[in-house]
C-alpha cells in the first residue's frame, strides 16, 4: 500500500508539473511574415515574460491542412490561428472547432470584419491590388476585369489561389463578381497562376510578366529598393482581405490564449500589423507607411456581404475544383 501511495503520488506530481508546463506554453499557428514574428518575438516576451510562444508559420492553405490533420488525430496542438482564409474560420466556427471569444477592444472592429458569434475578428487588413513594372509597359491596366482582354495575352500573372488564402479570396470575390468566363479568358491568355505574393512580385522584377496582383504590402516593402515595381488601385475596387485571429477549443484553461489575443489588439500588437504594412481594423490608426487612407480603400473595393461569405464557404472546395480545371487542366 506504501509503495502504491508513493507511485500515485509520484503521478501526481508529473501531471502537475506536465500541467504547469502547458499552461506557460503557447502554439501560435500563423500565415504572418516571418519579419512581422520577429518583430513581435521580443515585445511578447516582455508581455509574457513566463511564457514560452512557439510559432508554426505557413501558409494560409498549409495552416488549415496541418489544423484538420490535428483535430482528425485527436492532437490538437494549435492555441491561436492566425491567417487569412476567413472561410475555412467560418467553417471550422460551424462545425464547432473555435472558441466563442471577443476580446473587448475587437468589439471596435466593424461587424462585417468579424464573426457574428464571436468565433474570430480581423486582426489585420491585406489588400488585394494591381502591381506593373513600368521599365517594361507604359500604359498599364486600369480595372481587374480588363486583364481578360486579349491584349494582356502573356503578360498577367497572379498567385495561386490553391495555396494561398489571399489569393483564394480574390480569385472568388472576382468569380463572384465576372464568372468563370473571365477565369476561362485569363487561361487563354496565358496567365501565370502559381506561387505566393513574393512569387508574383519576382516575376514582374524579371520582366517575365509585366503585370500582376499582388497584396499591396508586399509593395510596400519595396520602397527604396526596386522603384520600377509601382501599385495599381483597380477602379472597379480592391479585394480587402481579413488577417483573422481567433481561439482554437480545447481542453483546459484558454485564458492564455485569450490574453494573447487582447495584446493583438492593444496599440503595441496592432502597431506591429501597420509596421508590417497592413492596415489596422480599428479606428485610429495610421495607415502603414506609403499607404493611402483605409477610408479612401475601404470606398473603392469589393463588398464582403453576408451572401458573399455564405455561398463561398459552402462551394469553397468547389471553386478550388473548378478553377483548378479552368487554369490548369
Amino acid at each position: 500500500m506504501k509503495k502504491i501511495l508513493i507511485l500515485l503520488g509520484l503521478l501526481t506530481l508529473v501531471a502537475c508539473n506536465s500541467e504547469k508546463k502547458n499552461s506557460n506554453e503557447l502554439w501560435v499557428y500563423t500565415s504572418l511574415y516571418k519579419d512581422t514574428i520577429s518583430d513581435l518575438t521580443p515585445r511578447l516576451k516582455k508581455q509574457f515574460p513566463n511564457v514560452e510562444i512557439k510559432w508554426f508559420q505557413a501558409g494560409s492553405e498549409e495552416i488549415a491542412t496541418k489544423v484538420n490533420a490535428e483535430i482528425l488525430s485527436g492532437n490538437l496542438k494549435a492555441d491561436v490561428l492566425i491567417s487569412s482564409d476567413r472561410f475555412w474560420y467560418e467553417d471550422m466556427a460551424n462545425n464547432g472547432k473555435l472558441l466563442a471569444y471577443t476580446s473587448p477592444t475587437a468589439q471596435k472592429v466593424p461587424r462585417s470584419l468579424r464573426s457574428s458569434d464571436g468565433f474570430y475578428s480581423t486582426l489585420s487588413i491585406p489588400v488585394m491590388v494591381l502591381a506593373y513594372n513600368t521599365e517594361a509597359l507604359k500604359e498599364p491596366p486600369k480595372t481587374f476585369k480588363e486583364l481578360a482582354m486579349d491584349k494582356w495575352k502573356d503578360l498577367f500573372t497572379t498567385g495561386s489561389p490553391l495555396a494561398s488564402g489571399t489569393n483564394f479570396t480574390t480569385m472568388a470575390m472576382l468569380q463572384h463578381h465576372y464568372g468563370w468566363d473571365y477565369f476561362k479568358k485569363l487561361r487563354a491568355n496565358n496567365t501565370i497562376a502559381q506561387g505566393g505574393n513574393s512569387a508574383v512580385i519576382r516575376r514582374l522584377q524579371n520582366k517575365e510578366r509585366t503585370v500582376g496582383w499582388v497584396l499591396l504590402e508586399n509593395l510596400l516593402r519595396f520602397q527604396g529598393k526596386d522603384e520600377r515595381i509601382k501599385a495599381i488601385f483597380p477602379e472597379d475596387g480592391v479585394v480587402t482581405q481579413a488577417n483573422v485571429i481567433a481561439i482554437t477549443k480545447k481542453e483546459g484553461s484558454r485564458e492564455l490564449a485569450k490574453k494573447f489575443v487582447d495584446y493583438m489588439y492593444s496599440t503595441e500588437g496592432q502597431q506591429a500589423m501597420t509596421r508590417s504594412y497592413m492596415y489596422s481594423p480599428l479606428p485610429g490608426f495610421e495607415p502603414p507607411k506609403g499607404a493611402p487612407s483605409f477610408e479612401s480603400i475601404f470606398k473603392n473595393s469589393f463588398a464582403w456581404t453576408k451572401d458573399f461569405l455564405k455561398s463561398v464557404v459552402k462551394a469553397r472546395e468547389n471553386l478550388k475544383e473548378e478553377y483548378t480545371k479552368i487554369m490548369f487542366e
